[in-house]
């Protein structure tokens, strides 16, 4: 049982139609070494992956990602990977919707859609670490020097207000295309309500700056490459980043990238977001796969407690007789989580835990 390897079995065939190198991703499946040199090895895939559709400015972040998170490790103990965990659910993500959702649900998810989604899902955790782990650490210890000095005088803190994420380039609101999108899929989420919950709760959460920061960024190349936002055949002058299947398409940014950052915006929120209309696979596939990846995805994550994380030889995945099966073998808490995250937003009465 080692799901890296069933994985790689079960995702070879497929790999040339996502930009993916077989030798690269089998090198990483199967790769023993530093945690770093994963981290390493993950980037370099997704930038590969990324640059066929000239989307590799967005791999700055991925970087900062990768280079924020090791340093406020002693800050945030129990901080997981997102760098490794992003790659790893976009493999898992390609193995579901290939052997799964098409063949089974005869539902298969936009495989660009994918690439923004699954690869792209936590670019936002810096700003959420930069809050919870730097500057609340930075005030938490003032005001325990004053507790210590036994000093009578308010508690000092910061308040993190995003600002400028809701207008793009001509005359596109960010809330409006993500609600329009939501609402297609028949999910009661109010998008700005949330983004309002989390300005009032003074805690940046990752998934609604992933969502809007990948927006903002596509936007600007359509901007730049499509500046009439025609619906037509639109390939941006060659040059050294530029793949050989690019297009700016305005039908591109309206049905894919805001397909994906919809589902970048809900895919961490809590289960009550969906207790009136959960996401049902053949009308938001992308939200689905997304959800269902990022939920399954808890092999290979170190934190401070589990410095290794789980081996992936616990992990065993397949699909039979119309089920997706999912067997882990980890502390009953664990799987519990996982089960409940899944139920609580997913229609997914084909999907088993064990």
């Amino acid at each position: 049982m080692n799901i890296n390897r069933i994985l790689l079995d079960g995702i070879a065939p497929f790999l040339e139609s996502y930009y993916c190198k077989y030798s690269d991703i089998k090198e990483f499946l199967v790769f023993d070494g530093s945690f770093e040199e994963r981290q390493r090895k993950a980037i370099h895939i997704i930038e590969d992956i990324m640059v066929e559709h000239r989307k590799e400015d967005l791999l700055r972040n991925v970087e900062e990602l990768a280079n924020v998170e090791y340093a406020i490790r002693e800050l945030q103990p129990s901080a997981r990977d997102h760098v490794v965990h992003a790659l790893l659910s976009f493999i898992l993500g390609v193995y579901i919707n290939e052997n799964f959702l098409k063949p089974v649900s005869s539902v298969g998810v936009d495989r660009f859609q994918w690439k923004l989604a699954g690869l792209l899902h936590d670019i936002g955790y810096p700003a959420e670490v930069a809050q919870s782990a730097i500057l609340r650490h930075f005030a938490e210890t003032i005001n325990e020097i004053k507790r210590r000095l036994d000093v009578e005088a308010p508690d000092v803190g910061f308040k993190v207000v995003p600002f400028g994420f809701e207008e793009l380039t001509d005359g596109f609101n960010s809330f409006d295309l993500i609600q329009n999108r939501l609402n297609s899929w028949g999910l009661q989420i109010n998008a700005r309500g949330e983004y309002n919950e989390m300005i009032k709760s003074k805690e940046i959460r990752h998934d609604i700056i992933s969502s809007l920061a990948i927006l903002h960024v596509v936007d600007f190349l359509y901007h730049k490459y499509n500046p009439e936002r025609r619906h037509k055949a639109i390939s941006p002058p060659p040059g050294k980043y530029f793949g050989h299947d690019v297009n700016f398409n305005q039908k591109y940014f309206e049905e894919d990238v805001v397909s994906a950052c919809a589902a970048i915006y809900i895919h961490s929120l809590p289960g009550k977001c969906f207790d009136h209309s959960k996401i049902d696979r053949s009308r938001a596939p992308v939200a689905f796969l997304l959800k269902l990846s990022d939920a399954l995805q808890i092999w290979k994550r170190p934190s401070i407690k589990n410095p290794t994380g789980f081996a992936a030889s616990l992990f065993d995945i397949e699909v039979v007789n119309g089920e997706l099966r999912f067997r882990a073998d980890i502390p009953k808490s664990e799987k519990d989580k996982i089960n409940n995250e899944i139920s609580s937003a997913l229609i997914a009465q084909d999907i088993r835990i064990r």
